[in-house]
């Protein structure tokens, strides 16, 4: 408990409004006390023993992120990243904030956070579709095209070995046009 016991120092930590918007993201009533904040994150891991501290706030990001609350996304985001003790943690912090800056992509800073994240994710092993597609695309509009083969084959490769063989079989599809218009 001891990880659940710091994340609920981090969150009384907060300023109130702060606390309130993670609340609101996390679907979770929590006070200012940090009693009543311990015991209510005690029972969640009670009631959801496969989550860690570094899953709900990457979860929480990504909530905030699609309810456009950005800078509370990042900041929470970054947060699951410093409480993520293994890669599948680090990997869904990294997706959760990737999928932050996706959103305010056209800003060049979001742009590269973005692409950051997306390959720390890549690079820990993420089995998920998202940083792959979104690679891709990013790569292949800005005519880097070895970039985008050689993401196309780390995605055929990762998800293929995930047993993900629709994806992975979208991604062979892609690398036989990103191929063709590399030799044109």
């Amino acid at each position: 408990m001891g990880n659940w016991d710091e994340l609920a120092g981090y969150l009384v930590a907060l300023p109130q409004e702060d606390l309130d918007r993670f609340s609101r993201h996390a679907a979770l009533d929590l006070q200012a006390d940090s009693e009543a904040v311990v015991a209510i994150l005690r029972a969640y891991a009670n009631e959801n023993p496969d989550t860690t501290p570094s899953v709900l706030l990457a979860s929480t990001a990504s909530q905030a992120g699609f309810a456009g609350d950005g800078d509370f996304a990042r900041r929470i985001g970054g947060a699951a990243l410093e409480f993520a003790e293994t890669d599948e943690e680090r990997q869904l912090a990294h997706v959760s904030l990737a999928q932050v800056h996706f959103k305010n992509r056209r800003e060049e800073e979001e742009l590269a956070a973005f692409e950051r994240h997306c390959c720390a994710a890549v690079d820990l092993g993420h089995a998920g579709t998202f940083c792959y597609e979104r690679l891709a695309t990013l790569y292949e509009y800005r005519g880097e095209i070895e970039s985008a083969i050689s993401i196309c084959s780390r995605a055929v490769e990762t998800l293929g070995g995930t047993g993900d063989h629709r994806s992975s079989g979208r991604f062979e599809k892609r690398l036989e046009r990103l191929f063709t218009r590399k030799d044109s």
